[in-house]
């Protein structure tokens, strides 16, 4: 079956909630259902790889690409051991100790986000800014692996744009589901329950790792044994 298109699954999904003249509104639901999915959601579809180049002695500021939305994780190998970068608010990053002396293995990021209209007018367009702490004692190239904002469908009710998410059933249950608020659809709990449903086989299948077993651990930056030293050269 080849993928339908958005103003086919706006259809679809009128008809399902008995509301044929609320087509506007369901191009809007259709893009707010894709919202939930980026905003809210680790899919894999969404994540992206990029690498950052680190000079010696700088702690930043790097660029954040456009679409960029969250960190997923940070981090560089140095002689073939993977060095993983914790985050930390922009408090916490202010309050560490900055001295051109400082210079060693980086072990904690901070990021500075533009609003929508700051991001557009960046020269080339940016979400924000990347920093590191301490500065690199020498040039490491950081991967960075991050969670991607999806545009909008312009039009959706008239678009022939195939949406990015893969499941149209989804897509067609939960756009009803949301037009089915504004009719006053005594039908919605159940769609809505119907939604969670196909949603969690749907992430468990393809989606943010639901299905790994993950440990709970203390913050590694305040909790460590002796046997565990903050990843500089001391420990390479």
């Amino acid at each position: 079956m080849a993928y339908l298109q958005s103003q086919q699954i706006v259809k679809l999904a009128l008809q399902i909630a008995k509301c044929p003249g609320y087509t506007a509104q369901g191009g809007q639901f259709l893009n707010m259902v894709l919202e939930d999915l980026w905003l809210h959601r680790d899919l894999k579809i969404n994540r992206v790889t990029e690498f950052i180049t680190v000079q010696a002695n700088l702690y930043g500021p790097f660029r954040l690409p456009q679409n960029y939305q969250r960190t997923y994780d940070l981090f560089f190998q140095q002689n073939n051991l993977p060095y993983f970068l914790n985050p930390i608010s922009t408090q916490e990053y202010d309050q560490e100790f900055k001295d051109p002396s400082i210079a060693n293995y980086p072990y904690e990021f901070m990021t500075l986000l533009y609003d929508e209209t700051n991001a557009l007018v960046q020269v080339p367009p940016s979400a924000g800014q990347l920093f590191i702490y301490p500065q690199s004692s020498g040039q490491i190239v950081l991967t960075h692996r991050y969670m991607v904002k999806q545009p909008d469908i312009i039009a959706p009710e008239t678009s022939t744009v195939i949406p990015w998410f893969p499941d149209q059933d989804y897509l067609i249950t939960a756009t009803a589901a949301r037009l089915m608020q504004i009719t006053d659809d005594t039908r919605r709990p159940e769609f809505l329950a119907e939604c969670d449903k196909m949603l969690r086989l749907q992430i468990i299948m393809e989606g943010d790792e639901q299905q790994v077993v993950k440990s709970v651990r203390l913050d590694p930056r305040r909790f460590h044994s002796n046997r565990t030293l903050k990843p500089t050269k001391v420990t390479d």
